[in-house]
Order: structure tokens, then sequence, then C-alpha cells
């Protein structure tokens, strides 16, 4: 008998089961604040279950007031699926179709009749996104009528013919909130709130405002150098149906409880919205995997905020993270949920940049790309840089002779592989518990 307990006690499967979760997050979390700064509140939750919640850093700065687990952050693009779901009932209830065309309603706006809103919902409408214009960030701190908006982006040319390709474009989202104000009659808000927002049981969700009283509102704060800032003064008009929305982690929990549940919409459109289109993008959400994991999530970046929201449906766990300091939201809800379901997880680290000769460094240039990504690294003087279109560069630092860091403190590294012949074999993305391999074109 004792033999028997014994065996049992140090069965891999007893080891498993012995493991304090809450501990490793907590130095998993500590990590993150100490190295990155992490500041804002995350919330991770299994079958029912609260397995870790906790608010960390300062959601006033000048007043020393903590963040907690009930502090509102806006949110960002999480505010897509929002809208997504808000066009999937209008379509339920027969007020528009998603093959409707864009003409439709805006009769000039330019090819508005080769664009669908199934389009708009995907990101393959080719609509050049506006926060990819210099035109609009002067702009952004003014609150601008829907019409006024739209001229921003209307002329722009197209990034590819319509349906042809994927590229996000918060244009595309803002356009869907003004499709679901013509055809409701109703403000984007308001319309929101009552078919939405309370239908899902949400307290502490809404749509952002200037002149909104929030209690518990966290400020969003960006560092200069070494000493933090206030984020830059953006209006919510801008954002709109594309990003103006503010939550707490709790109720983003909620609602993708109650998305999935055909609690907002019903089974059918819950299928169209987490099917995989291009890019692996549905409807205001993105449907992939966490090292064999099935995921269903979006993450939101607005100036001095991001966020993070991801669905585990084969696993029952939702994992949430939301930042006021620009922290990456999304390599945090992850990491979270990686240690949950037992998959090596990366923590953050300072890495030390060195110089490599220029045939060393050379050997890094050329196009990768991943199922979901492509990867240019250029050379400009001594440095290299991850280019992509409509983004700014960002310098990739040498950590090693097969190893380089983006400079941006997010985490994210490229791994190498060569031959004896400095002949590229393989490379890796690493980004938090996200592992894609690369192939050279």
């Amino acid at each position: 008998m004792k033999r028997l307990l014994l065996a049992i006690l140090f069965s891999p499967l007893a080891l498993v089961a012995q493991k304090n979760y809450p501990q490793l997050m907590d130095n998993f979390m500590s990590a993150h604040v100490n190295v990155r700064e992490f500041s804002g509140s995350v919330f991770l939750m299994q079958k029912g279950k609260v397995i870790y919640e906790k608010g960390f850093g300062l959601a006033d700065r000048e007043w020393n007031i903590p963040n907690t687990i009930e502090t509102k952050y806006r949110i960002g693009s999480i505010t897509k699926q929002f809208t997504a779901a808000c066009i999937m009932q209008l379509a339920e209830q027969g007020k528009l179709s998603l093959a409707d065309k864009l003409s439709k309603y805006i009769s000039d706006y330019p090819k508005g009749d080769s664009v669908s809103i199934h389009m708009l919902l995907t990101h393959t409408s080719g609509i050049k996104g506006y926060t990819e214009m210099p035109a609009f960030w002067p702009k952004a701190a003014l609150a601008l009528e829907p019409d006024s908006m739209i001229a921003l982006f209307k002329r722009e040319p197209y990034d590819f013919p319509p349906g042809t390709q994927w590229n996000y474009s918060n244009s595309g989202y803002f356009l869907l909130g003004y499709i679901i104000e013509k055809v409701s009659g109703s403000s984007y808000s308001d319309y929101l709130l009552k078919n939405v927002i309370h239908k899902a049981g949400l307290k502490n969700t809404m749509v952002d405002r200037i002149d909104s009283i929030l209690q518990y509102r966290a400020k969003g704060y960006d560092k200069d150098g070494n000493n933090w800032k206030n984020a830059m003064f953006i209006s919510m008009e801008g954002p709109f149906s594309a990003g103006a929305m503010v939550s707490t982690v709790h109720d983003l929990q909620i609602w993708m409880k109650a998305l999935m549940e055909n609690q907002v919409i019903s089974a059918a459109s819950v299928s169209k919205m987490t099917t995989p289109y291009k890019n692996n993008y549905g409807y205001g959400l993105t449907i992939d995997s966490l090292a064999r994991h099935k995921r269903i999530g979006h993450s939101g970046g607005i100036p001095g905020f991001n966020s993070y929201l991801g669905y585990f449906p084969s696993d029952d766990i939702y994992a949430i993270a939301i930042s006021n300091s620009s922290s990456n939201a999304s390599s945090v809800a992850n990491g979270l949920a990686s240690i949950l379901l037992d998959i090596p997880v990366f923590t953050p680290y300072i890495p030390k940049a060195i110089t490599l000769p220029d045939l060393q460094l050379n050997r890094f240039i050329g196009t990768y790309t991943s199922p979901n990504s492509t990867v240019n690294i250029i050379r400009k003087g001594n440095a290299l840089y991850r280019q992509r279109k409509g983004t700014n560069d960002i310098e990739l630092k040498v950590e090693s002779g097969t190893r380089l860091f983006y400079a941006d403190g997010s985490d994210r590294f490229i791994e190498f592989e060569f031959d004896e012949n400095n002949r590229f074999l393989h490379a890796t993305l690493l980004n938090g518990a996200e592992r894609a391999d690369l192939i050279k074109k």
C-alpha cells in the first residue's frame, strides 16, 4: 500500500496536479512588472473558476491610485468584435445583408460597388486604414463628425483590389459604425448599449466620450526615455466603432462568454464571426492557435493603452490583460494562459546589444515568411530594421550571432540557424509564448 501511495505521489500526473499555478503566474507577472514596467490588470478563468486576477501599477500616477480588477481602461480594437456583433444582429433582422455593397450606404464612395460588408468585416476591402495616414494624426485630437472622418480616407488609393488580399484597416470598421447608424436610426453608442452591452449583461463597458465621468477610470501613459508622461490626447470620435470602447478585464470575460454562448447573436452568426477567412481573421476576431490549443481573440492598442482578450474553447480558458502603460498585453495574457496549459513561457529580460562584422550582419538580411506574417529585414548604415508596408520600420538589434531582438521593448526575438559556411538554414520568430517558423524567400 505504501509503495502504491508513493508511486501515485511521484507520478507525472501528480506532479502536474501539485503545480502552484498562482505562484508561477506571480513570478511571471513580477518579471513583466520589473523588467517591462507592466501597469494594468489581468484576469484568467478556466471552467468557471477564477485562476488568477490582479492589478499592477498605477491607474493615476499623479494621485498614486493603483490599478485593480475594477479599473476601467480604453480597449482599442477589441471594440471591433462588438461592432461585428451589431452588424450580425442587423443582418439577422433582415435590415442589411453581409453581401450589401458600400455604395448602398455611401452612394459616391469610390469603387463602393465592389466593396461588401463582409469585406469590411474581414479587412479584405483594400480601403486604406486612416491610422496609417500621416494626415490623420494632426486631427486625432479633434471631435470630427463621421462624414469628416470618412472624407480623410475616402479618396485614398486602395491598397489592393477589393476582396483579393488582407490588410488591417481601421477605416473599414469606422465605415461599419456609420452603416450601423444609418440602418438602425440610432447612434452607434446607443445601439451598442441597448442591443449588445445590456444583452450581454455588462456593467462596466461603454463607448468612451470626452465628457464621460467614469468611476475607476485609468489614465493612459507612455514612457519618454526614463520618464513617464501622459499619453497623447486622442478624441474618441476618431476610433469610433473601430476602437472607442472602455471596459474592465472581468467585463471582457463576461462578454466573450455571452458571445460564444449565443446570448447576443445566433449560433449561425457566431459561427460566421469565428470562421477564419484570409489571414485567420473572422469578423472582429482572430482565429488561430497557441501550441495547438485553438484560440479566439483580439488585441487592442490606442495611445496609452494596450489590451488582449483571448478565449481557448477546447480548454474553456479566458485570458485577458489590459495595460495603461502601452505594455505588450498580448504577451502577458497568452503567457498566463501558457502557464496554465503547461506550455513553456518566455520570461522577459533586458537583452544587451552587441556589434558584428559586416559579413555576419548581412546574413540576416532578407524576406522571411510564416503562415501569418512576413518579416522583411533590411539594413540602414550599421543597423538592421524590420520593414513592413504601412508601418514604421522597427530597429532590430543583435543579441548574438544567431539572435536579433526588436528594439521597441516588445519581447520579440528572431532566432537564426546557419551552416558552417554562413548559409541560412532556419529561423524562428519568438513572441512571448508564440513561436513561428520562418521561411526565407
